[in-house]
């Protein structure tokens, strides 16, 4: 069965093993693409777009990774986490004769929201979804860093740019998926490698080129 998109108008096929799935599960079959879906799901969770805004409780500044106009309550991170204001005062009353996600969605709305999801983060102000760092710029979703720039998925690692999921590396630039590696450029699933460049799927390389 085809059917077209609601929401990009793309046409997108809906096979008989799918159909089964749904008929078992009670729901009825998809409006939207894979791909619109899968969007949608990711719309949940914003780790990379940042945005300029202002505190809803002191007017100051801020960087944060709620779009300005998308009509949420945004306290900066420090706020959030303090004692100045009472978590339980956007709080109401549940209501037996409204949809339950009507009411979760109502109070979604006004309740305060930290600007940012950080931990115990050091100068690192454009970063989102990152703790125990220093210095990171433009990081997402890594931990226990420092020096880091232009990265998502680092973790204990420093002295990096432009970097994907590398653990427990250092000075590394334009490489991906590496592992306790040093110096490494321009590389991709890569262990205990060092002063190297242009890797790929290499293990316990010195030295390499290519």
């Amino acid at each position: 069965m085809t059917r077209e998109c609601q929401n990009c108008k793309v046409s997108f096929e809906i096979t008989a093993d799918d159909m089964r799935f749904y008929d078992r599960i009670k729901v009825p079959p998809p409006t939207w693409c894979p791909e619109c879906r899968m969007m949608r799901r990711f719309s949940w969770r914003n780790e990379r777009s940042l945005y300029r805004s202002k505190c809803a409780f002191s007017g100051k500044d801020i960087i944060t990774g709620f779009a300005p106009d998308s009509g949420l309550v945004v306290y900066d991170r420090d706020t959030w986490w303090s004692d100045k204001w009472d978590p339980f005062a956007s709080g109401n009353e549940y209501n037996f004769s409204k949809p339950f996600f009507a009411q979760f969605y109502e109070l979604m709305r006004k309740t305060p929201l930290p600007a940012v999801f950080n931990a115990r983060t050091i100068n690192s102000d454009y970063a989102q979804h990152t703790g125990d760092f220093k210095n990171g710029y433009l990081v997402s979703a890594s931990w226990g860093g420092e020096n880091v720039s232009y990265a998502s998925r680092v973790h204990e690692s420093k002295d990096s740019l432009d970097v994907f999921f590398i653990v427990k590396s250092e000075l590394c630039y334009e490489t991906i998926d590496a592992n306790k590696s040093y110096q490494a450029f321009f590389s991709q699933n890569i262990d205990n490698c060092v002063d190297s460049a242009f890797l790929f799927e290499c293990r316990g390389c010195s030295n390499c080129f290519g």
